[in-house]
């Protein structure tokens, strides 16, 4: 019984994940702010991945991390205290290149364009999931990247990023992505 739950919860998630696609004017900049709609993905991103180090029952805070002082215009602030399973959002701003590794999740935004690279070469194999709103994000080994395409949010997959650091991507989220890198 808790497993059709699980499908259940996954199969709703989705389909907002695929509302905010495809919806009539939800993933619309000009309808809510473009920032906002991407702290969303984010969001949905967040709960469609697995960590290798996972507990169930964990209960700990899941680390949203950035290195910039306001990643998505403030909007990721308002995933403070989300739940995602068990756990609450965590929201850390102008982490330390020193301190990312203890994050479960690291934000990009466009102020750290120059910081990138060397960013996720120093993360090495570590199970943090990348995401930006960055062009190009996923042809330097970021995970997942934002862009605006036709007035509405699309993002592109790194599969093979993901996987080498250990991290499952839920399958439907990755058929969702405009382009897939493997």
């Amino acid at each position: 019984m808790a497993h059709l739950v699980t499908l259940r919860g996954v199969a709703v998630g989705l389909l907002a994940l695929l509302g905010c696609l495809a919806g009539p004017g939800v993933a619309r900049a000009d309808a809510v702010s473009e920032a906002a709609v991407k702290a969303g993905f984010v969001f949905n991103f967040i709960k469609f991945t697995q960590w290798p180090n996972a507990k169930e029952g964990d209960r700990s805070p899941l680390q949203v991390c950035a290195v910039d002082a306001n990643p998505l215009d403030g909007q990721l602030a308002a995933l403070n205290g989300r739940p995602v399973g068990a756990r609450a959002i965590e929201v850390q701003v102008q982490v330390p290149a020193t301190d990312l590794k203890t994050c479960q999740v690291l934000v990009f935004s466009g102020a750290d364009t120059n910081r990138i690279d060397t960013v996720i070469r120093g993360l090495g194999n570590a199970p943090v999931l990348t995401i930006a709103d960055v062009p190009g994000f996923v042809q330097v080994n970021g995970m997942i990247g934002m862009r605006l395409e036709d007035n509405r949010v699309r993002f592109d997959v790194n599969l093979g990023a993901a996987q080498r650091a250990g991290l499952q991507l839920n399958s439907q989220m990755v058929q969702l992505a405009g382009r897939v890198l493997r």
